[in-house]
């Protein structure tokens, strides 16, 4: 996640359609705070900037064809679900 908003993004990591729905999106991740793992392919990533807190629901793809065998293939941005992702974190 930070490589993707701090502006060092790369195909390695990140399918070329993430890359170009982010476009301007581009802010300073200080820290990831908590991930929370749904499935092998989904999961939560709370992330803090200069703003506060962001939440953002992200699906991966698996291969072996890739240098880290995952690589980002959709991040959506949402509202922080609870408290405790917050403050559990602090």
């Amino acid at each position: 996640m930070k490589a993707l908003f701090n502006n060092g993004a790369t195909e390695e990591l990140f399918n070329s359609d993430v890359l170009k729905e982010v476009g301007d999106q581009k802010f300073k991740i200080e820290s990831i705070t908590l991930v929370k793992v749904f499935d092998s392919l989904t999961c939560d990533v709370v992330a803090k900037d200069d703003r506060g807190f962001r939440s953002f629901r992200v699906g991966l793809e698996k291969s072996t064809n890739f240098p880290h065998f995952h690589r980002i293939v959709d991040v959506k941005g949402q509202k922080i679900e609870s408290s405790y992702q917050v403050e559990a974190n602090l």
